[in-house]
């Protein structure tokens, strides 16, 4: 196979990479959670090892997206945690979380927040592929942290979305990566 030949295969490949599908990220919506147009004004990563920067990607020409780069685990499980300050912080009118994501190799992601009870809330994703993959987080199936809650949870109440200050994202992988993180809204 000639140099040519694989360059073309390769670009013919790229080209028909899949992008984001559509999914209501595009429709209606309950809100905006976050779209990254602040750059990285209510991004947080506690740990300094862990890499943020809004960028563009080639599949989503006119979308900021969040760049992590997180480290292998530690015995810290939080140590990787990346924490977004959400813009619409009544939940209440949404049934669903939903996003694009894309990690650099197979990985398995939590997905957290806490309520007005200050109750934490996970539930865990996994990204089989280094596609973008359409995320919908259905908040009726979303349940209180069996390894963790805050010393200030008001538990025993049902869950209040009335007012949710922001939404984290947790590396689960057994090494270090990178994953992308495209919009985030609540949709309806």
């Amino acid at each position: 196979m000639t140099r040519r030949t694989l360059l073309t295969i390769l670009i013919a490949a790229c080209a028909r990479s899949p992008g984001p599908s559509s999914s209501s990220l595009n429709g209606a919506s309950a809100g905006v959670l976050q779209d990254f147009t602040r750059g990285l004004s209510g991004v947080h990563a506690r740990n300094p090892a862990v890499k943020l920067r809004i960028d563009q990607h080639p599949t989503i020409p006119n979308e900021r997206v969040l760049m992590a780069d997180y480290p292998p685990p530690s015995d810290d499980p939080a140590a990787r945690d990346i924490w977004l300050d959400v813009e619409q912080r009544d939940w209440t009118r949404g049934r669903a979380i939903e996003f694009q994501a894309k990690p650099d190799h197979p990985t398995r992601v939590s997905v957290s927040f806490a309520d007005r009870n200050h109750v934490a809330f996970t539930t865990w994703i996994d990204l089989r592929d280094t596609t973008w993959h359409s995320v919908r987080l259905d908040l009726e199936t979303i349940r209180p942290n069996p390894y963790f809650q805050p010393p200030n949870a008001v538990s025993g109440k049902p869950k209040d979305l009335s007012e949710v200050n922001a939404l984290g994202f947790g590396s689960q992988d057994p090494r270090a990566g990178r994953i992308a993180i495209g919009r985030i809204v609540l949709s309806k």
